[in-house]
């Protein structure tokens, strides 16, 4: 059997599990009450939290279902995961090693999808949208909550080079309107979006992500004399201390599988008996 190299999400976030547990923007962010605030008012069968990590949106949103998977590439992130399910209220939180565009349930088998600050990770979002809208079941929702890039395109740019600069196994930020449009050709029909933002501080971003003391100070000088493009799309204000204050858009979408469409009744020939 041939050994298939480590991917880049799960050579970065394997040596950092343990940070991305304690991480308060994971733990507690406004993106983890926004998955909340987005099910709908019943109960759901079978959950599956995509690109889990620690497992945080999992937990938050088990109480409402009958069963959670957390699903992730990085084996480090599902014990993380593991070790917290019983003091985060959901004991009973299943754990699946998953890519994203390969997920290991039946066609329809699925009543919520939730994926929470992950999807910029995955190489092939129209392949993921693909097996999501393969797993739900009709009337199955999916919750996408993660970063976008604005709509200028020299801070879009931007944004993309300090992402991949910070965190090698970033693939991209996509507008709000690409995800939205992404949606619809997986055949997903999408009922509720909005915007809002993270809120994120340098050196504790770089830190995060277990920069080399050197090179985050690099970037950190990057942040604080970024464009005047960036400066106005990202509030970018850099401190006296040294720090720079920051945020990223972020986009919360729900979609719903559509039940299928009645088949089309053959036509009769109108009249009495021939």
């Amino acid at each position: 059997m041939t050994t298939q190299p480590a991917r880049a999400p799960q050579r970065q976030f394997g040596r950092l599990a343990a940070s991305y547990r304690d991480s308060k923007t994971h733990a507690r962010g406004g993106s983890l009450v926004s998955a909340a605030a987005f099910l709908s008012p019943r109960r759901y069968g079978v959950a599956v939290d995509v690109g889990a990590g620690p497992g945080f949106s999992a937990f938050a949103v088990a109480g409402q279902c009958g069963r959670v998977i957390a699903t992730d590439v990085t084996p480090e992130m599902l014990e993380q995961a593991r070790s917290l399910r019983t003091e985060r209220g959901a004991p009973g939180t299943e754990l699946a090693l998953a890519a994203a565009e390969s997920l290991p349930f039946c066609d329809g088998s699925v009543d919520l999808i939730v994926c929470r600050t992950a999807a910029h990770h995955f190489l092939n979002v129209d392949a993921w949208l693909a097996e999501s809208a393969r797993i739900l079941a009709p009337d199955g929702e999916l919750i996408l909550i993660d970063t976008v890039s604005p709509d200028d395109p020299e801070a879009a740019a931007w944004m993309h080079e300090i992402e991949v600069w910070r965190d090698p196994s970033h693939a991209r930020n996509l507008p709000a309107d690409e995800w939205v449009e992404a949606a619809r050709r997986a055949g997903l029909r999408v009922v509720e979006s909005g915007l809002s933002r993270v809120d994120l501080e340098y050196p504790d971003w770089t830190e995060r992500a277990g920069m080399a003391e050197d090179e985050a100070a690099r970037l950190g000088r990057a942040l604080a004399g970024a464009p005047p493009s960036a400066r106005e799309a990202f509030g970018i204000a850099p401190e006296e201390s040294g720090a720079v204050r920051f945020f990223w858009p972020i986009l919360a979408m729900k979609a719903v599988k559509p039940q299928a469409a009645p088949a089309p009744q053959p036509e009769t020939e109108q009249g009495g008996t021939q």
